[in-house]
C-alpha cells in the first residue's frame, strides 16, 4: 500500500471540527517558519482576538495557535512535545507576538502513555474531557489530544482519522461527508487507510444492498474515482495491478535500460490502474527517460 497522506486529512478534519467558528479563525497548513525546511503541522490564527471558541477541543485556544499532529503510524513523544513547544517560541519570535498569546496543541492518535507520564512528573496535567489532557505550568497554554479517546458525537472528524474503523463507521464517515467542500484528502486518507472495509463496502453494494442514498450518491457521483481506486484496486484488481505495474516497468527497461530507483518507488507505490495504463502509454512514447520522470510529479 502506498504511503498514506494523513497530514493533509488532519487539516481537514481539524477545519470541519472547528467549523462553526469559520469566519473567525484562518488555517494556515504547513506554516513554513524559515527559509529552511521547519515546519509547523497547523498553525490556526483568530482573526479576532476577542473571540470565545467554545468548541472542546480549541478553548485554550489564544491568538496564535500551533497544533502537531501524529498519524495512527507515528507516536506523540517527549522530544515531539518539546519541538513544538519550540515551534511556538521560534513562531512567536520571529512574528514578534507575545507568547502568552500562543497555544500548543498536540494531537496523538493512540494513548501517549510515555509523553503524558513525562508531563505529569513536570507540570500539573488535567483529563479535562475525555481525550483532552490540559497542562498547566509550560510556557504557554498546552493540551494534548488523544483523537481514538475522543467523543464521536463531539469530534467526529477526528475520531474518524484511523486505520481501523469498521464498515458501519466508515460509511457514517462518507456520509457525513456528502456535501462538504474540503473533505477530498481526508477521504482518501481514510478510505486507504481502511482500504479492506471499503471494499466490504462496495461488495455490499455490487450485491444490491444499498447502505443510504446519501452514501451511494456519494460513492458514484462525488468520490466515485477514489471509491474505485481504492475500493475496486484493492479487491478485484489486485493482480491486474501488479500485472500493470510490472509491464510498465518492463517498457522502461526495455527503452531505457535501467528505471532509477526513487522512480520505480513512485511506480510501485501506485494502485491506481487507469492511471497506470496512462504512464505506460507515455513510457512507450516518450522520447527520453527524463520526459517520462517529468510526467510523474
Amino acid at each position: 500500500m502506498s504511503r498514506i497522506s494523513w497530514h493533509p486529512a488532519f487539516v481537514q478534519a481539524i477545519e470541519h471540527e472547528l467549523e462553526d467558528h469559520r469566519n473567525d479563525l484562518s488555517f494556515e497548513s504547513e506554516h513554513q517558519l524559515t527559509t529552511e525546511p521547519l515546519k509547523i503541522d497547523v498553525l490556526i490564527i483568530k482573526k479576532k482576538k476577542n473571540v470565545v471558541i467554545k468548541k472542546n477541543i480549541a478553548q485554550i485556544f489564544q491568538t496564535c495557535n500551533v497544533v502537531e499532529y501524529k498519524s495512527p503510524k507515528d507516536r506523540a513523544t517527549i522530544e515531539a512535545y518539546h519541538k513544538t513547544q519550540c515551534y511556538a517560541r521560534f513562531y512567536a519570535s520571529l512574528n514578534k507576538v507575545d507568547i502568552n498569546e500562543m497555544s500548543v496543541t498536540v494531537v496523538s492518535t493512540g494513548h501517549p502513555r510515555k509523553l503524558l507520564t513525562f508531563l505529569r512528573n513536570q507540570y500539573s496535567v488535567k483529563s479535562m474531557q475525555q481525550g483532552i489532557y490540559l497542562v498547566e505550568g509550560d510556557t504557554c497554554p498546552t493540551q494534548v489530544l488523544v483523537s481514538e479517546e475522543l467523543s464521536e458525537q463531539d469530534n467526529f472528524w477526528l475520531t474518524g482519522l484511523r486505520s481501523d474503523l469498521t464498515t458501519e463507521q466508515l460509511a457514517r464517515v462518507f456520509t457525513a461527508a456528502v456535501g462538504k467542500s474540503k473533505i477530498d484528502a481526508y477521504v482518501y486518507a481514510i478510505g486507504e487507510a481502511n482500504a479492506e472495509m471499503l471494499e466490504e463496502l462496495h461488495m455490499r453494494r455490487k450485491k444490491g444492498v444499498i447502505l443510504t442514498e446519501k452514501l451511494d450518491a456519494y460513492f458514484y457521483e462525488k468520490y466515485g474515482a477514489t471509491y474505485i481506486a481504492i475500493g475496486e484496486a484493492q479487491g478485484e484488481a489486485r493482480g491486474e495491478t501488479k500485472g500493470k505495474i510490472e509491464t510498465l516497468l518492463k517498457i522502461l527497461r526495455a527503452r531505457f535500460r535501467r528505471v532509477p530507483a526513487e522512480t520505480e518507488k513512485v511506480i510501485r507505490q501506485m494502485t491506481d490502474p487507469i492511471a497506470l495504463d496512462s504512464w505506460a502509454v507515455h513510457a512507450a512514447t516518450c522520447s527520453s527517460l527524463d520526459e517520462f520522470v517529468q510526467a510523474l510529479k
